[in-house]
């Protein structure tokens, strides 16, 4: 009698680690290693993301925080924004304060600029603070 009371206990146990697998399994898509060289110094991270979800991390010691949002389109995109403490910070070429990017290219540098955001058809021309670097691991 003692085995039959087992069983069942025992296959909900099994189902519950094979769901639970599964998932920790689609939790992590893609990861990102991201890094910044900057006039306030240096910071480097890993980011682990899903597919259709914003991700994002702080680089404590700049106080900035890059965040990618990545889909599966065909082809696949990657959103980047970068975030700093102060309203002057961040923007990427031409001042725009987030870019999209082909997430399968092996590594990219993209310079950083500190200053006023894009407005309008305005020729805008910011400081350049740095460099980000991004590599996406995709499956």
């Amino acid at each position: 009698m003692r085995i039959w009371a087992r069983t069942p206990i025992t296959a909900i146990l099994l189902l519950l680690g094979t769901l639970l697998s599964a998932s920790f399994a689609l939790a992590e898509d893609y990861s990102v290693d991201f890094g910044a060289d900057t006039v306030r110094g240096r910071d480097a991270g890993t980011l682990h993301c899903r597919f259709g979800y914003i991700c994002d991390a702080k680089m404590e010691s700049l106080g900035l925080i890059v965040s990618v949002d990545t889909s599966r389109a065909d082809p696949p995109s990657a959103h980047i924004r970068l975030n700093g403490g102060d309203p002057g910070c961040c923007y990427f070429a031409g001042a725009a304060g987030s870019m999209t990017i082909d997430p399968h290219n092996s590594l990219y540098r993209v310079p950083l600029f500190r200053g006023a955001g894009a407005r309008g058809s305005l020729f805008i021309e910011n400081e350049r603070m740095g460099t980000l670097y991004l590599r996406f691991h995709l499956p």
